[in-house]
């Protein structure tokens, strides 16, 4: 299965919660746009709000807890997963 530790602690993350984690890691430093994230990750016949990802991406950032700032907002484009 997919599952996500840190520090030793399992999450528990929905399906598109952790696939959003996943594209974010794979794309790190780099600031994503929530339409590209749509596209990539529920498909290009999704007729929806893409507002539907700052709701997946608070409730991601509540299970990363302390870790919650690596997914930065990046006001006018959409997220990254920041590594320093």
């Amino acid at each position: 299965g997919h599952t996500v530790s840190i520090e030793g602690k399992e999450l528990s993350l929905t399906p598109k919660e952790y696939n959003i984690l996943c594209y974010l890691i794979k794309n790190k430093n780099i600031a994503i746009s929530r339409e590209n994230i749509l596209s990539n990750l529920w498909g290009y016949s999704f007729f929806g709000d893409d507002r539907t990802i700052d709701t997946h991406i608070k409730k991601l950032r509540n299970n990363l807890g302390k870790y919650r700032n690596l997914i930065q907002t990046v006001h006018g484009v959409g997220y990254k997963f920041e590594l320093k």
